[in-house]
């Protein structure tokens, strides 16, 4: 009997073993191949010239692309454009770009800010649930709703982070927005993987400037984008706007002086708001302070919120205009402008 007791002892523990060695399995983490370099994308990894390279999710297909099928389907889509998965198309994009498959995750810090209404000082371009017509200096009625694809094109642009040259039915340049883009570290496994030609995982460093008086340079380029919507804010100088009022100029040539300067394209949040030292609140927790302290100091308290700004409060005035309008007053110890960061 003992015998028996023993055997059902030993059953058991190896049942349990097997569940718990399922369960820590299905939590390693996910290994990139070619064909596969994210959950649920499948793509090909030989490209029209021969060569290995896994083929590109967006724009640039190749003649024997799987990509349309990493979003649409041919005979079940749950839309008129056989788009799958969800209901909304910001929905069907986050399948992607929440960061589960490893492409640009938006929820997450970046050169374009980052989704984000659920920490301290968030506030974004709310895709999918505001009307274009409602954007701050719009003049022009326009029906829908601000979706990924108001900005963004799914099937490939000349522009980098596929930005749309026609917004809001408006061509708004015949310059493309170029961005220094580098391999991006965090995604070195997917990478290696794809081949010369292939899908890469950049990040931006920033606009490239060709020549910074140049009506095509990005810092132009970029306000012309914006303006498709914001029509009222893209003003000279001393310009008024149609409601009287006026605005800070966003439509000069010189460097620092167009909407990316101040604003980040998909929102912000306390984790991405500067001071004028051009330091996070990261940077001040590295330096000693607690997340608390370090927080409290960065947060936004002005009466109309972050407003997707890139510095906190008005320090994103005080950022570029503490050289021209110097104060008077003799400088305190915890009070006095400790300057920009050396580039």
């Amino acid at each position: 009997m003992s015998k028996i007791k023993i055997g059902f002892s030993t059953l058991f523990a190896l049942i349990m073993l097997s569940m718990f060695a399922a369960i820590a399995s299905a939590e390693e983490p996910f290994v990139p191949t070619p064909s596969n370099p994210a959950p649920g994308i499948n793509v090909g990894t030989i490209d029209n010239n021969g060569n290995v390279a896994t083929h590109r999710t967006h724009g640039n297909f190749q003649n024997n692309t799987n990509s349309c099928g990493n979003c649409h389907s041919t005979h079940n889509g749950d839309s008129a454009t056989l788009l799958k998965f969800e209901e909304t198309e910001s929905d069907l994009c986050l399948t992607c770009h929440d960061g589960t498959l490893g492409f640009y995750n938006v929820e997450k810090n970046s050169g374009a800010g980052v989704f984000n209404s659920t920490h301290d000082s968030s506030s974004m371009h709310n895709v999918g649930t505001v009307a274009i017509s409602s954007a701050p200096g719009a003049l022009t009625p326009t029906e829908g709703e601000l979706q990924c694809s108001s900005c963004h094109n799914p099937h490939g642009s000349t522009n980098d982070r596929l930005l749309n040259t026609t917004v809001n039915g408006k061509t708004y340049s015949t310059a493309a927005i170029d961005l220094d883009l580098v391999e991006d570290p965090d995604y070195k496994d997917i990478n290696l993987v794809t081949g010369p030609t292939g899908l890469k995982i950049y990040k931006s460093n920033g606009p490239v400037f060709v020549n910074e008086d140049s009506p095509t340079v990005p810092q132009r380029v970029y306000s012309n984008f914006c303006s498709t919507c914001h029509e009222d804010y893209l003003k000279s100088s001393g310009a008024k706007r149609v409601d009287g009022h006026y605005s800070h100029t966003t439509n000069s040539f010189k460097a620092g002086r167009n909407c990316a300067s101040c604003h980040y394209a998909h929102g912000t949040d306390i984790t991405l708001l500067k001071d004028t030292a051009g330091k996070t609140v990261a940077d001040y927790v590295k330096s000693g302070w607690t997340q608390e302290k370090a927080e409290a100091y960065m947060k936004d308290i002005s009466e109309g919120g972050s407003s997707i700004k890139k510095y906190t409060n008005m320090t994103v005035c005080w950022a570029c205009h503490q050289s021209t309008h110097k104060l008077d007053t003799p400088p305190v110890a915890g009070g006095n402008y400790s300057g920009k960061p050396t580039k």
